[in-house]
């Protein structure tokens, strides 16, 4: 049977769907790249904010109109609302977590079977799909009851995934020529905690850095209560990446309370300068939400002056939405979508203006580029990669630079925000 696999939403969701695609190989199916030639369209769902919600209700529309396929669908949105999903699809046809891992069971002649809810997690071979970053799930669930999310309504408790299974995925990722490996999940600070022996993430990096020789190691979203010393000590090796995402959501401890965040601003704030002064090259990125019920201007201002004093080097903005089933949907004081919108713009306009003045800063230096991919652009082909601070870079060249790590040089930072090099 031939497969169409597509997704909306975060890394996490990006994992599940390679490891899918990996699954299903290594059961004799056909992945294919255009929907329409596919007996089956997956489609990997999202529901963090309402217009993933809606994204990911829109894509499955979309293949079963432009497709023949048998639409199949799985992930946050569908766990969290299965009735809806079944309604859509056929209740055949959704694969819900049920507050574990998802996974396609069994396929029996070409046949797809229901779901099998399952406490062990799913073990497939990569086969033979090879990238240039591989996005590794290391951490499944959430611990924490931030009151705005459905995550934890979606994907269940925080379960980890032991060492030995991560750095095996890694081991086959390096055997396909991968360059770079994204370790991702939802809470991915809480690696550990569910597992014997007193472990915690910076237990399962040093392990990744012993154990796997892949160039570059990079650590997904992670929230700040869940960084230690102990995680800050593995940057001193060079292949894990200085880059931390790290959520802030607000610069008001109010709003902070309100979110039901475990953290203060004093605590972030006290975070960051530590960060700072033990590893002063590595990249600090954030999210924040603006339009929480009850923001007020005031509370706004906290946001933005808290962000202007950090030395954040991007992050993405986010308009509160009110998800369905959560503490924040059913709060008073909802903010006007007009006032959120032009929140948004701000924060957007701030972050922008530090990712620019950072990335200024790097005109002139050498740095390495993992060069993800290729388009033609008259005699030479224009390439696109990442610094391992996160920073995306072009340049040319007539010589094949796919999936290659090279000494590059900065050369200068184009209008709409993109870095320029040379290769030396």
């Amino acid at each position: 049977m031939k497969f169409f696999l597509d997704m909306v939403g975060c890394r996490l969701n990006q994992a599940e769907i390679e490891r899918m695609a990996s699954d299903l190989t290594a059961r004799g199916q056909e992945i294919v790249a255009n929907p329409t030639e596919a007996d089956y369209v997956l489609i990997n769902t999202c529901c963090v904010t309402a217009k993933a919600a809606a994204d990911s209700r829109k894509m499955v529309r979309h293949y079963q109109r432009s497709t023949g396929a048998k639409v199949l669908a799985m992930g946050c949105w569908v766990s969290a609302f299965p009735q809806v999903s079944a309604e859509l699809v056929g209740s055949d046809a959704v694969f819900t977590s049920e507050k574990r891992d998802l996974v396609l069971k069994r396929l029996n002649n070409g046949e797809i079977e229901s779901a099998v809810l399952r406490e062990e997690l799913v073990k497939p071979d990569l086969g033979s799909r090879s990238r240039t970053r591989s996005f590794i799930k290391v951490q499944e669930g959430c611990n924490n009851a931030c009151s705005y999310c459905l995550t934890r309504i979606a994907r269940g408790k925080s379960r980890s995934i032991p060492a030995e299974e991560v750095v095996r995925q890694i081991a086959q990722s390096e055997d396909l020529g991968v360059q770079e490996v994204v370790l991702t999940g939802v809470q991915i600070g809480a690696w550990g905690k569910d597992l014997e022996g007193n472990v915690r993430i910076s237990d399962l990096i040093e392990a990744i850095l012993l154990h796997t020789n892949v160039p570059r190691i990079r650590i997904s979203s992670i929230e700040p209560w869940d960084v230690d010393e102990h995680l800050l000590v593995c940057f001193e090796d060079t292949r894990l990446c200085p880059h931390l995402h790290l959520p802030l959501q607000s610069g008001s401890d109010t709003i902070l309370k309100r979110m039901a965040r475990p953290i203060t601003i004093a605590r972030y704030r006290t975070l960051i300068e530590s960060i700072i002064k033990h590893l002063p090259e590595l990249a600090i990125t954030t999210d924040i939400i603006v339009g929480f019920p009850g923001e007020t201007d005031a509370l706004f201002e906290e946001t933005f002056q808290f962000i202007a004093e950090m030395p954040f080097s991007g992050g993405h903005v986010f308009k509160f939405s009110p998800m369905p089933g959560t503490p924040a949907a059913k709060f008073v004081e909802q903010i006007p979508a007009a006032i959120s919108h032009m929140r948004a713009k701000f924060v957007r306009e701030l972050l922008q203006m530090k990712t620019r003045a950072i990335q200024t800063g790097k005109i002139g230096i050498e740095t390495k580029v993992l060069w993800e991919r290729g388009k033609e652009d008259g005699s030479q082909i224009c390439y696109t990669g990442l610094t391992p601070d996160f920073f995306r870079v072009r340049t040319q060249s007539n010589v094949d630079l796919t999936n290659t790590i090279t000494l590059t040089r900065i050369t200068a930072l184009e209008p709409e925000g993109l870095l320029t090099g040379e290769v030396i």
